[in-house]
């Protein structure tokens, strides 16, 4: 059996006409309303990289991140057990955290950060999404602490006994003589004595920065030098072993930001709906920009049914003063949509093309994007009696991964808004 589909004559798709063609394209500037606003919470869960650290930024003020992480028995086995009770004794217990590389840290790299570790009193849930405004429960006793500078190109030496192994750079903290003794002391492990034992760690930066101090860093929870390290004796035999941080096992980012320029006695500034001359972006769950395209300009442009978007580009331009080697600017943002619910979701640009498409990359200090096929998209709902589906764009700093709509990197930018347009190219086919 065969069938066929029915030809749409009423709707022009995008790329119709050349963008660059003067096949009596008609060229118009639409003025944008645009303000900056808070972000939602966002899904910290199962990442490829987790950031650590506080800063004091000179605009955004002081924003702070966490990471809760659970870990496991050694290759998750049902049981472990470090030998005769009688004869084990836990020399050192090591948290060991891999950096993830050279150039992931945001700030400045010679600050000295005051790290804790805390036990959790609570198991996060491995079954359903953790967001970065969770509130975990964890024991008041510090037992680990790292106050030094990073070293992100350092490999490190490890010699236990005659044995040396070479360790990319990995920041590494010693765990108290309390915890030590809470290893030994249990000795023999199941899973669910484990699990009821150790529920997981809480590493927090409570350094007290000022202003221009601090900095983040990007650590690898999934590498195989992320782990708690146990050295221990049995008998005259020395030992150690790995209580892995799996992939499986559940962590997050917990996110505290303090943007002082939302917290101003002035709060007006940044009311919806009224356009504002600047925009902050800030990453982890911090400040985005919003953005309107006037109904008018929608309701005239759907007005012509056999109208071809050939182009349609929002610039956006970074400015100066507030980009600087301990702070840079990211080198890509993204836009995306909004639904109904206020919710982000992906442009049609996006997903129809994919994100070098959409563009949003840095080139002299502007980041640009096409939205050619959102907006034939928004006339095509209101030609077809949708209504009005325009809930606004957004413009975010991503994730590290190119293109994710989630963010947890620690970069922002301050943008130009007093100008910014919808630059449009289009031809009405008589």
């Amino acid at each position: 059996m065969y069938s066929s589909c029915k030809k749409d004559i009423n709707t022009l798709a995008v790329g119709f006409i050349n963008p660059d063609s003067s096949f009596n394209s008609t060229q118009e500037s639409v003025f944008l309303n645009s303000y900056t606003t808070t972000m939602d919470s966002l899904a910290t869960h199962q990442q490829s990289l987790y950031i650590l650290g506080a800063i004091n930024d000179p605009i955004f003020a002081k924003s702070q991140a966490t990471i809760l992480t659970a870990f496991s028995i050694p290759n998750n086995a049902a049981s472990f057990s470090l030998g005769d009770s009688a004869k084990v004794i836990v020399d050192s217990v090591v948290l060991q955290l891999r950096i993830g590389n050279d150039t992931t840290y945001i700030g400045d790299i010679n600050a000295i950060h005051d790290i804790k570790v805390y036990e959790l009193n609570e198991r996060l849930s491995d079954t359903s999404a953790i967001f970065s405004n969770k509130n975990y429960l964890k024991s008041s006793n510090v037992i680990g602490t790292f106050n030094t500078k990073f070293s992100p190109s350092d490999s490190i030496k490890n010699t236990y006994l005659y044995t040396s192994t070479v360790i990319p750079a990995c920041m590494r903290i010693k765990m108290s003589d309390d915890f030590k003794l809470k290893i030994q002391n249990q000795r023999i492990f199941s899973q669910s004595s484990f699990y009821d034992l150790f529920k997981g760690f809480a590493i927090v930066d409570e350094s007290n920065f000022g202003p221009y101090e601090g900095g983040f860093w990007y650590m690898n929870l999934n590498s195989v030098y992320t782990n708690l390290v146990v050295y221990y004796r049995n008998d005259t035999t020395h030992l150690r072993t790995e209580f892995p941080i799996q992939f499986a096992n559940p962590k997050y980012n917990k996110y505290v930001n303090n943007s002082s320029f939302l917290t101003q006695t002035n709060t007006t500034k940044f009311t919806a709906n009224q356009q504002r001359d600047i925009a902050y972006l800030q990453s982890m769950g911090s400040t985005k920009l919003r953005m309107f395209i006037p109904d008018s300009v929608l309701n005239r442009l759907a007005a012509s049914p056999q109208l071809a978007i050939q182009k349609a580009e929002i610039v956006v331009k970074a400015l100066g003063g507030f980009d600087d080697n301990n702070f840079k600017i990211p080198n890509q943002i993204t836009l995306v949509s909004t639904d109904s619910l206020g919710r982000s979701v992906l442009t049609v640009d996006s997903y129809s093309e994919n994100f070098f498409y959409l563009g949003g990359s840095v080139k002299n200090g502007e980041y640009r994007f096409n939205i050619a096929r959102e907006l034939n998209f928004l006339l095509t709902n209101l030609r077809n009696g949708f209504g009005n589906k325009h809930y606004g764009l957004s413009v975010i700093v991503p994730n590290s991964t190119y293109g994710s709509i989630f963010q947890t990197s620690a970069r922002r930018v301050v943008l130009d808004t007093k100008n910014l347009q919808l630059k449009l190219n289009y031809t009405v086919i008589k």
